[in-house]
């Protein structure tokens, strides 16, 4: 895992607890919007060893709150 993705995987772990980073949030540190973002941390949950360190109720809330994003309908 490299470093941004390092800091876009602990950006949704704070946030996670609190229904996901804020998109102001996102923009600013990775210039990216939520859905992408979300779209990156779920690539990071599925294809990263890394990640199977964290407790699986955090993995499993993070995939959840990345699930939601990828659903809803893009903002114009």
């Amino acid at each position: 895992m490299n470093a941004e993705e390092q800091a876009m995987l602990e950006l949704a772990r704070i946030w996670a607890p609190y229904g996901g980073a804020r998109p102001g949030d996102i923009l600013v540190e990775f210039g990216m919007s939520p859905a992408r973002f979300y779209a990156n941390i779920t690539r990071i949950l599925l294809t990263n060893a890394a990640v199977w360190n964290m407790p699986i109720a955090e993995r499993h809330r993070i995939g959840e709150i990345a699930a939601r994003y990828s659903t809803q309908p893009a903002s114009v």
